[in-house]
This record gives C-alpha cells, sequence and structure tokens, in this order.
C-alpha cells in the first residue's frame, strides 16, 4: 500500500488537493522575479527567523501568498537557476557538472540545452521587455538567451536594485516586462556593507576583518571549540547582515514600483536557488567522505540536506489572496508555469513543474494545500553523483558510491537520526521510485560546456566556487 501511495503521488497535474478552490487569479502585466542567491528559508522573518532580516519581504508576504514547502532541485546555483527559468530537472536542461564524481574546481558546467525553451524566450515571443539582471557570474552564457538585457556580473544590492529601476524606467510607457534579478550578497565571500555588517553583531565580534572572507573550520575539526563556536556566531550574524541589506534594497525597488503605478499590474515572486549550510551536518558529512576538496559542513554544493534545499517563495500582485499560506509540496520548477499562466499564456506540456495558480486565488480561509506529490533533487557541483526524494513526510538520499540516508521530516526535521538501516523496506521502497524517476529525466549528456575566461574565473574563484 506504501508503494502504491508513493507512486500515485507523482501523477496529475493538479496543484490543489481535490475539493478546494481552483480559481486562477486575475491576470499580471508585468512579472519581476527576484532570485536571493544562497538563502535558505529559515532565515527570514515571514519564516519564522527571530532576527529583523526581511522586513520588506515579510510585508510582501502580508499582500500576498507564502509557500512553506519549496524544494530546490538542486544545492548549487547552476542547475537550480537553470531550473527556474526552464522548468526542467538538472539532467534535462544539461546545465550541470556531470560525472561519477564532481569537482568544480576542475570541472566546467556544461550549458543550458539549446533546444530547451527558456520562459524569457517564451515570454519574448509574447512582446514582453525582457531583462536578466544578476550578481552570480555563473549565469552567463545560455542563460541569457530570451532576454533583451543581461547584465551578469558581481555587484552589491544597491546597485543591481538601480540597474533594475533604470531599465524598468527606459521602457516605453504601457510596455510588458519580465525581469528576472539575481542578488549575491549571501554569498561567499560574506561582505556587507555598513551598517549592515554590524547589525546583528555577537558579542566580542571586535572591528570588521577578513575572517570570514574565506571559509574557517572548513574540515568538520575543532567544532566543540571556543573559538569555532565565536566564528560560526559571527558568520551568522554577517549572513544575516547581509540579507537585511539585500531585503532593504528588495524594499527600494518595491517601492519605485509603486510610485510608477506598477505595483497593480505587477506579479512578484522572491525566492532563492538553493539554501547555505552552516555546520548543519558537519559530522555526517566528515563520517560519509566524498568532497573532493575535503570540505564538509559548509556553504553548498556538497550535501542534499534540507538547509540546502528548503527555499522560500513569496508571491505577491493581481489575484493573490493577501495573507495566504499555501502548505504541502512544491518546487522551484513549478514558478515558470506559474508566472507563465498568471500573465495569461498557456503552459508548454513538456515543462515539468506546475502552475500553481489555482492556490493564490482569494479564498476566504486564507490557506490552501496542494496535492501531495514526489520531490527529486540532484545535481551536486562536488562530490559522488547523488539524488534525493522527498514524499509522504520521509526523504532518501542515494548516493552512487554507496551510502544512504532515510529521515522521517514529520519527526526529524533536523534530519538528525539516518533510519535507512531500520526501515530497510521503505529504503527500497523509495528508490525504486527514485530509480523511475531518473529514468524519466535522463538525457544524453552531450551539451556543450561553459567557455569560462580568465577574468571570469577570477571572479568565480573570489566567490569561493572554485580554488
Amino acid at each position: 500500500m506504501l508503494a502504491i501511495a508513493v507512486v500515485l503521488a507523482g501523477c496529475g497535474r493538479h496543484a490543489l488537493d481535490s475539493g478546494r478552490d481552483a480559481r486562477a487569479p486575475a491576470a499580471a502585466a508585468n512579472v519581476v522575479l527576484i532570485v536571493v542567491d544562497t538563502l535558505r528559508a529559515g532565515h527570514l522573518g515571514c519564516y519564522g527567523y527571530e532576527r529583523d532580516t526581511s522586513p520588506a519581504i515579510d510585508r510582501l508576504a502580508a499582500r500576498g501568498a507564502r509557500f512553506e514547502s519549496v524544494q530546490a532541485p538542486s544545492p548549487w546555483t547552476v542547475p537550480s537557476t537553470a531550473s527556474i527559468l526552464t522548468s526542467k530537472y538538472p539532467s534535462e536542461h544539461g546545465a550541470e557538472v556531470t560525472g561519477e564524481i564532481r569537482d568544480l574546481n576542475s570541472q566546467t558546467p556544461s550549458q543550458i540545452r539549446e533546444d530547451v525553451r527558456m520562459i524569457s524566450e517564451l515570454l519574448s515571443e509574447h512582446e514582453f521587455s525582457t531583462a536578466l539582471l544578476s550578481a552570480n557570474p555563473f549565469l552567463f552564457g545560455c542563460f541569457k538567451r530570451g532576454f533583451d538585457l543581461a547584465v551578469v556580473e558581481r555587484m552589491p544590492a544597491d546597485r543591481l536594485t538601480a540597474e533594475a529601476i533604470a531599465w524598468i524606467d527606459s521602457l516605453p510607457a504601457g510596455a510588458r516586462f519580465f525581469a528576472h534579478i539575481q542578488y549575491m550578497d549571501l554569498h561567499q565571500p560574506l561582505e556587507p556593507p555598513a551598517p549592515y555588517w554590524r547589525l546583528f553583531a555577537t558579542p566580542g565580534a571586535g572591528s570588521r576583518d577578513t575572517r570570514h572572507s574565506e571559509w574557517g573550520y572548513a574540515k568538520g575539526e575543532h567544532l566543540e571549540s571556543a573559538g569555532f563556536h565565536s566564528f560560526r556566531e559571527n558568520r551568522l550574524a554577517l549572513y544575516d547582515g547581509a540579507m537585511r541589506f539585500i531585503d532593504d534594497q528588495i524594499g527600494v525597488l518595491l517601492a519605485a514600483l509603486a510610485d510608477r503605478g506598477l505595483e497593480s499590474t505587477t506579479l512578484l515572486v522572491v525566492t532563492s536557488d538553493h539554501g547555505e549550510e552552516f555546520w548543519d551536518h558537519a559530522e555526517i558529512g566528515a563520517a560519509m567522505g566524498g568532497d573532493p576538496r575535503g570540505y564538509y559542513g559548509i556553504g553548498h554544493g556538497h550535501a542534499f540536506f534540507q538547509e540546502l534545499l528548503h527555499v522560500p517563495l513569496v508571491v505577491a500582485g493581481p489575484g493573490v489572496s493577501a495573507g495566504a499560506t499555501v502548505t504541502g509540496p512544491a518546487s522551484l520548477l513549478d514558478i515558470a508555469p506559474t508566472v507563465i499562466g498568471r500573465v495569461g499564456i498557456s503552459v508548454p506540456p513538456e515543462m515539468r513543474g506546475l502552475d500553481l495558480g489555482p492556490a493564490l486565488a482569494p479564498r476566504a480561509s486564507k490557506t490552501a494545500r496542494l496535492a501531495p506529490r514526489p520531490m527529486f533533487a540532484s545535481s551536486p557541483a562536488y562530490g559522488p553523483e547523488t539524488w534525493a526524494m522527498l514524499s509522504g513526510g520521509w526523504k532518501l538520499i542515494v548516493r552512487m558510491d554507496g551510502h544512504r540516508l532515510l529521515f522521517d521530516l514529520s519527526a526529524d526535521q533536523g534530519e538528525r537520526q539516518d533510519l535507512s538501516g531500520v526501515r530497510p523496506q521503505l529504503v527500497e521502497i523509495y528508490e525504486a521510485e527514485l530509480n523511475r524517476h531518473r529514468t524519466a529525466v535522463a538525457q544524453d549528456r552531450s551539451s556543450s560546456f561553459m567557455e569560462i575566461d580568465d577574468e571570469l574565473r577570477e571572479a568565480l574563484r573570489a566567490l569561493g566556487y572554485i580554488q
């Protein structure tokens, strides 16, 4: 019965549980998609965080919808952002590092496949003005397809916001537009400007220095020492300060849209490509090994725990129920079909995600529940090829070097107790379903590779992507 339930959970194209209100919200004229690179959902106020990191996003959630359980299809930028733009899994769109052992230090990611259509291309065909404004330099090459303007370089949140507002101001009156804006200030190295770097300073933080320009304790060593705890607390303070810097700039952008009379006609989407680990699973990572860098418990791209895969999603704009909470499983693959549906365009059948529009419609209860379906993730940047599946409150992580991890997320949200040894039949059932998914999304991996010049290589090295 459990095996049947797991399989059936993935069937159908209905976003809501049966019997729910399925009215579609009103069409939007414009779309602003904001991706806060490297943001784990639990560090936003609207997701229960105690620090005041996100007042602007929290206000947006209060006038829109907040999705509780959104999963990234990969724990790092290139495959995950490509999935946002294509509604395809990494193995389908092709933008990933391949091989039995992945190592972004020595392997060049492949490009988005030429035969995979991006949301930017579709909207451009429907006479939208389109812009890619990314502070992550990895969004180059095929990521620029379909965009009238593509500015891709490392820049702080205030400059990126100014670029976005200037582009909107440059458009003819009445032009419909789609802007993909990707902030990068949460990414290594953490360098929030004054006063944000001291906004959440911990006791003994001292003056600003370069301690956090590099990952300390990256080998998972000395995690019981006072030095480690001080380092971790200061790094979290810098991360949260950088988040507040980004949030304040999102507030500037939202105010600019309101001042220009665009707030009521613009669909606003705020999400992230993946989260960040702060030694949450350093011990288990070090015990399993496999990272060619020898790093455990830090950053992203290396593991498939929820601090890396659980991302926020806030949607506001025309026809979206104010203060709504949406429960049940959702994926970053759902963003493209949801946006397309909200601007009045038919969703292409080849898109893997679902149009979540019915969950956004005004409703008296302010709540909606998405229908059960399994969520999948794959494509690490470092270490063995890995796949993960979440379904029915359980999560299976399968590494191709033989490691299996099984967690009961309903009772163990922190993924502390691996139950693979005591629930072998469940592992077998879930792995069979995961293998069916892998077969269904398998593609010829002969995509062209990104061409990384010396300037880009230095920018990626500064961000810690390569050594």
